[in-house]
């Protein structure tokens, strides 16, 4: 996870609402992927959002992470159990990887789901 006490999750602003593109469930807590125009993407601590739609796209899937190829580095290394989202992010790794890491193609992926939503 990286994280500690001190960390900022910055770009993120309070008072301001966020689409969410991925839930990431660990066995003590729920990240968000949040995306805006303009940054990264960013998974974040569900605790510091308030859920205003509790509903899920019809267009999401889940990959349990011990059990995928690729994926299971996640479990193996942060203790991830699945990932939930749009499907490029749970059927490829390699995407998941590209988001975060700031790949171009892989971000372009993501915003292209994020024009269709």
């Amino acid at each position: 996870m990286g994280e500690n006490e001190e960390t900022l999750f910055t770009p993120l602003k309070s008072g301001v609402e966020y689409n969410v593109y991925g839930l990431m469930f660990y066995s003590t807590r729920t990240d968000f992927l949040i995306y805006e125009e303009g940054s990264y993407p960013l998974w974040a601590p569900s605790n510091l959002f308030e859920i205003l739609d509790d509903t899920l796209p019809g267009d999401w899937g889940c990959v349990i992470t011990e059990k995928a190829e690729g994926y299971c580095e996640l479990y193996d290394s942060f203790g991830i159990n699945s990932i939930c989202g749009y499907l490029e992010l749970i059927r490829s790794y390699e995407h998941y990887v590209g988001i975060i890491e700031g790949a171009d193609n892989e971000l372009q992926k993501l915003h292209a789901y994020r024009l269709q939503h």
